[in-house]
């Protein structure tokens, strides 16, 4: 498949983009997530930002692990 997708700023092709962590916070909040941000590989302007997945799958696996290892020493 051919990606037909342009950058809003720089209107070039985006054929991949170049993942960055970032900090993901509700407003006034000190406490939040690890987010992603998806960056034109031309120009760098952010395409979009969301949760980091991988994140919270190990976040949820840990917090299950813990929780057995709980019950299981009673």
């Amino acid at each position: 498949m051919i990606s037909q997708g342009k950058c809003p700023k720089c209107e070039k092709t985006v054929h991949n983009v170049i993942i960055d962590g970032v900090d993901a916070k509700e407003f006034l909040s000190t406490s939040g997530w690890k987010g992603i941000s998806y960056l034109c590989p031309h120009c760098k302007t952010i395409l979009g930002v969301q949760i980091d997945p991988i994140a919270v799958k190990s976040d949820t696996v840990n917090a299950i692990v813990d929780l057995l290892m709980k019950k299981l020493r009673g």
